[in-house]
Formats: structure tokens, C-alpha cells, sequence
């Protein structure tokens, strides 16, 4: 990896924190969970690929983590999909 693709990394992952934003108004907590985690991926790959290991924690072996799952759709997203499909298939 040279120094020109770490810089470019590096830069990204700094671009991804500056954009996080905590949950409010217009915000959920599970988008803000996403990001986080998107960020947190993103900075245990890059110290993967400089140091050749996945970084340790306590009590951690040398495994690498797991992918963590998406998070599922909230619930009063899969009520207005179904409503939607009734008006639909009512018109």
C-alpha cells in the first residue's frame, strides 16, 4: 500500500466522522448506529491492511470480527409497504 492510497483512506475515514451526526429530530438511532459502525469497519480494515493484524481487544483472540448484520427494517416502515400494497391492490 503506498502512502498515496493511505492518505486517501485516511482522508475518507475522516470525511465519514465529520459527517456523523447524533440522533435527533430527523435522525434515527439506527441510522446513527449504521454509521458508526460503517466508520468503525472502516478504521479496523485500514489498521488490518497496515499492520497485517486485526486490532486486539481485551479479551479478544486473534480472530477477525465478525460482519455484523444489517440492522432490520423498522416496523412502521413494513406497515406503510403493506399499506401501500392494500391501497394498491384496492385501486
Amino acid at each position: 500500500m503506498t502512502s498515496q492510497d493511505i492518505e486517501k483512506r485516511l482522508l475518507g475515514l475522516c470525511q465519514l466522522a465529520d459527517r456523523y451526526r447524533q440522533p435527533g429530530p430527523r435522525r434515527t438511532t439506527e441510522t446513527c448506529m449504521a454509521e458508526f459502525g460503517e466508520i468503525r469497519d472502516s478504521a479496523r480494515r485500514l489498521y488490518r491492511e497496515l499492520t497485517g493484524s486485526w486490532p486486539r481487544h481485551d479479551g479478544d483472540g486473534e480472530a477477525p470480527p465478525v460482519r455484523r448484520p444489517k440492522l432490520p427494517i423498522p416496523s412502521a416502515m413494513i406497515r406503510d409497504q403493506a399499506r401501500r400494497r392494500a391501497n394498491a391492490q384496492r385501486a
